[in-house]
């Protein structure tokens, strides 16, 4: 069963720039979250805080009712063996096949036998579908089955929690379609909590319990997904509708300016 995720009062800055602040959302347990927004407004730096890759300013995180902001190195290591992270471009290491990569959290982090090991990751490549490609290196296989290497990877240990930054980063509609299809069949299979950053509009639509939404530097919405596809949230709005009128521009540090300005 997977554990739920929580943050309060979250503020995360790089230097004078601030990248949101005081962003408070429970992930809850065992579901399909998304989080949306535009480009630039610090999605990614939010799912690198949560697991404490990076610390934050001010603001706590709690996972599974534990709060990591003030942990140790070591303690925080223990969190994030409960978690699971696919990265944008699956992050594989170009000179390990497929099965090499897959297995390695295993070798690192365990003491599991080779024998172990060889069933747990043809286990995990049996989920994604690609029983028959362990042996092929990165170079080999498709943007898309990189994807899905990556989420064997990072579902080997047996997450309670998995982060997904832009899984379907790169891969055409049908793919995206599949790969949706793919976490959606994980998260009712294994009850693993998922927390997905993404652009995709039909994604959203479609697979997560809830939604929420960044903009310029703040959390607009988080609610279920069916009141976010029916908000009348102006950003909200334009973003899911995929338009051309509302607050957000084509500049994202601009876009304020450029819509007071059209208001005169």
């Amino acid at each position: 069963m997977g554990v739920g995720a929580e943050v309060v009062g979250l503020t995360k800055s790089f230097g004078e720039q601030t990248v949101w602040s005081d962003v408070s959302l429970t992930v809850p347990a065992g579901d399909i979250t998304v989080l949306l927004g535009p480009s630039g407004t610090g999605k990614s730096v939010f799912l690198k805080t949560l697991i404490g890759l990076l610390r934050p300013d001010c603001g706590q995180v709690f996972i599974d009712g534990r709060e990591l902001t003030a942990m140790r190195e070591k303690q925080l290591y223990e969190i994030r063996k409960r978690c699971g992270v696919l990265f944008q471009d699956g992050a594989l290491f170009g000179s390990m096949t497929v099965y090499d990569n897959i297995a390695f959290p295993l070798r690192e982090h365990t003491r599991k036998t080779e024998a172990e090991i060889r069933r747990i990751v043809a286990g995990r490549l049996e989920l994604v579908g690609m029983t028959g490609d362990e042996d092929k290196l990165p170079s080999e296989i498709s943007g898309g089955m990189r994807k899905r290497a990556g989420l064997a990877r990072a579902l080997v240990m047996n997450p309670e929690l998995i982060l997904c930054d832009e899984p379907d980063s790169g891969l055409d509609p049908v793919r995206t379609a599949f790969l949706g299809k793919l976490i959606a069949d994980l998260n009712a299979e294994t009850g693993a909590t998922f927390l997905i950053v993404t652009h995709d509009i039909n994604t959203a639509r479609t697979l997560p319990d809830h939604i929420g939404m960044l903009y310029r530097g703040e959390l607009i919405a988080f609610d279920d997904r069916e009141n976010i596809l029916a908000s009348t949230e102006p950003v909200v709005r334009q973003f899911l509708a995929a338009g051309l009128d509302g607050p957000i521009g084509m500049a994202e540090e601009r876009d304020a300016e450029e819509t007071a300005e059209a208001q005169r």
